[in-house]
């Protein structure tokens, strides 16, 4: 039986698949780099210029360095789903600082070894060695032409560091649609041929890349004169002593203007701009192959297993995004291409741990009931944050001074005893007084109308009405400020909405989108394609275990499967159409007086693939069970519910 071999990790198999297809995003880079060390290589021998085999073949290798780091660091950081962070700035909290520093690492190494091949391939007329010669009986003298390059590529490689953490290019991207029901492509994710990708993404990857070494070309002059010239002649000059010996005066830069003429600034620019293709080439052929889909030889990755079911086990249950999102992918292809492997799975019922689609079924649930579960979790907090929330926001009250004795414990009706000293007789005088004033009739309104009045003459008598409106203006802003509860996009400070709209308020902006894809797929990576897989592949496999469950214990298992769609349609629904309030940050929100630009605003893409594919799924269920509901057990309410959720009440099924 299949249950008496261990199954091989699923890890493993989808690592040997990965390593397959890094090899082949290799080969292309490494292609790309051969074309690189043509353009840089001398061209006063065309042979030689371009035959591998001699000078040419020698920097293409040592350039495939400069890609081979990216790859390096993709490996290390990878990851599937898109962020889902509430702001931008809040992703910094899942960046370690580990990450960062390879990021910038990688990067400035990757440029650095670039400006060394790059120099070393430069012609004579270049004037890119380190030290000046001179005449015999001169000493030399420090160049700065190629300190000047080395520091515009390093500030490139800090350009493009920037870029790859904030554009996110660590994510592997997996393209997920809505399956197209009742056509040819049955597909929830429709990747394109490598070829193609590549063919259409090049172009304007080449455009960008040349476009962003022009803007540091441009910008280098200006810092490298006034910010990094004497830092890169003195980091220069350490190392330089170790080889050759130089005059005390050379330990500054000679002269104001660094000797930066238009043929150095065409150079820096134009080994920028290759430099920057060697990055943004392997970052599109590392996603571009290893965002395949999950087969080998058009059969899934697990079919050449000695136990494939067990194999792909070991995936579902994985703790690891990038090993349970292809898991579900594969999952997903079975159930709808190959129903040979869905037979398998249906008469697999031996298993450790229960039948092998029992174990599907828990599986995909646990994904499916996440939604439900993180969105109970934003609506109704753990008592223990609420208890210490409350504790935050519950005034503490300071009781005031003590200005006479408690009162008597005794008979208060009892008279008073006679007043014996000085003080007993004055205090009893101003308590005989105090209360002919206290017990009267109209002393409390007459007491307040001279207290307003009071004050009205002194704040007019100081203020004029122009100042009044803008002091109480300014209460309430403040009030409005220093009570974020009470605090919405509408009613924000203009100038801070000014600059929360301004590019660096984009970063601590918490757009509705983002905050609502955090709590429906999951932070602070999107679970989408889980998600979807496992409702299309539990959808799939229910529909078609009528044919190929021989044994018919999978149709038990339908009500389960409705009830979980229903209750996750209806928990989902209702938060998606006004569950979430916009946070007061969020000033690009349309304002509630128009509703119809509202509802827009909260059609978030991925969210509403998830609900359609329910709403989609669901449908199927009930439409090709539809005569089987007595037999299987979805009746009364379970039934009715689950047609009110797709939008059924008043069809026949």
């Amino acid at each position: 039986m299949a249950a008496a071999a261990r199954p091989r990790p699923y890890r493993r198999i989808l690592t040997s698949a990965l390593h397959r297809r890094f090899v082949h995003a290799s080969a292309l880079a490494l292609l790309v780099c051969y074309l690189v060390a043509f353009l840089i290589g001398n061209k006063s021998s065309f042979l030689w210029a371009w035959f591998p085999i001699g000078g040419c073949g020698i920097r293409t290798v040592l350039l495939f360095v400069c890609s081979l780091v990216v790859f390096v660091l993709r490996v290390g950081q990878i990851h599937i789903g898109s962020r889902t962070t509430a702001s931008p700035f809040g992703t910094l909290k899942y960046l370690i600082p580990l990450d960062i520093i390879q990021t910038f690492g990688w990067y400035i190494f990757s440029a650095w070894w670039f400006s060394e091949i790059y120099k070393w391939s430069s012609p004579t007329e270049a004037h890119l060695e380190w030290v000046k010669r001179g005449r015999p009986h001169e000493r030399a003298s420090l160049n700065e032409r190629p300190i000047y390059l080395y520091t515009c590529n390093l500030l490139l490689a800090i350009v493009q560091s920037i870029v790859h953490l904030y554009c996110d290019f660590d994510r592997v991207p997996i393209p997920v649609a809505k399956r197209a029901a009742g056509t040819a492509d049955q597909r929830t994710h429709p990747v394109e041929p490598v070829s193609k990708r590549i063919q259409v993404a090049l172009p304007s990857l080449i455009k960008d890349g040349f476009t962003r070494s022009a803007v540091v070309a441009t910008i280098c002059p200006v810092a490298y004169t006034f910010l990094l010239r004497r830092p890169a002649w003195s980091f220069t000059m350490y190392f330089a002593k170790l080889f050759w010996d130089f005059p005390r005066s050379a330990s500054s830069p000679p002269g104001l203007i660094p000797p930066i003429g238009p043929g150095l600034f065409l150079r820096t620019m134009f080994s920028g701009g290759l430099l920057v293709l060697c990055w943004q080439t392997a970052n599109l052929f590392f996603s571009a192959f290893l965002s395949k889909e999950p087969l080998k030889r058009g059969q899934p990755l697990t079919a050449e297993a000695k136990d494939p079911n067990g194999s792909l086990l070991t995936g579902l249950t994985a703790k690891k995004e990038t090993v349970k999102t292809f898991a579900f992918w594969e999952l997903c292809f079975i159930s709808q291409r190959f129903p040979d492997r869905r037979k398998e799975i249906f008469n697999d019922i031996d298993r450790a741990g229960g039948p092998m689609w029992s174990q599907i079924l828990q599986s995909a649930t646990e994904v499916i009931k996440g939604i439900s579960t993180r969105i109970d979790e934003q609506k109704n907090p753990p008592s223990g944050l609420k208890s210490t929330q409350a504790e935050q926001t519950q005034p503490v009250l300071q009781t005031l001074p003590r200005l006479t004795e408690p009162p008597k414990q005794g008979n208060i009706f009892a008279p008073s005893p006679t007043a014996t000293s000085r003080q007993q007789r004055i205090g009893e005088a101003f308590s005989s007084t105090a209360k002919s004033y206290g017990q009267s009739a109209d002393w409390t309104p007459t007491a307040r109308a001279k207290a307003r009045d009071v004050l009205d003459r002194a704040s007019t008598a100081v203020l004029t009405p122009e100042r009044k409106q803008r002091l109480l203006a300014s209460s309430q802003e403040l009030k409005l400020l220093t009570s974020p509860s009470t605090c919405t996009p509408e009613n924000l400070n203009p100038l801070i909405a000014q600059i929360l709209r301004s590019p660096v308020g984009r970063l601590f902006r918490q757009t509705y989108d983002r905050r609502l894809s955090g709590i429906v797929l999951g932070a602070p990576h999107a679970n989408l394609c889980p998600i979807v897989d496992a409702i299309e592949a539990l959808t799939r496999l229910l529909i078609a275990s009528l044919q190929e469950d021989q044994y018919g214990k999978v149709q038990a298992d339908v009500p389960d499967v409705v009830r979980l769609f229903t209750n996750t349609i209806m928990t989902l629904e209702p938060f998606i159409n006004g569950g979430l309030a916009a946070h007061w940050t969020d000033v690009n929100f349309p304002p509630s007086n128009n509703p119809k630009a509202q509802a827009e605003a909260r059609r978030v893409p991925d969210v509403d693939l998830v609900l359609d594919t329910l709403k989609s799924s669901l449908k199927e269920l009930l439409s090709t069970f539809n005569l089987y509901f007595k037999d299987i057990g979805v009746v009364g309410k379970d039934l009715r519910l689950a047609k009110e959720a797709v939008g059924l009440i008043e069809e026949v099924f």
